[in-house]
């Protein structure tokens, strides 16, 4: 079955690395959390996801729940 591998922002006033982690790891493999540095423009805190899921909508669905997502890139990836 075809997988995504999905690399995007999320902005959030209220996630910590943790409560992202817990809600996205049992949709996915190799989820990377990075917290960015913060930008004195921009309010609350900023994450780099990576992801690999069959099924890129729940990701996204949960993070919005958290806050707004930026800088959004979905790839495909064949299985080997």
């Amino acid at each position: 079955m075809l997988k995504y591998y999905l690399e995007f922002t999320l902005n959030t006033y209220s996630a910590s690395t943790e409560i992202i982690k817990n809600s996205l790891m049992e949709f996915g493999v190799d989820l990377e959390i990075y917290q960015l540095p913060r930008d004195d423009k921009e309010k609350g805190e900023n994450f780099r996801i990576n992801i690999y899921t069959e099924d890129p909508t729940i990701i996204f669905d949960i993070c919005a729940q958290f806050g707004r997502l930026k800088s959004v890139k979905v790839s495909e990836v064949t299985p080997t």
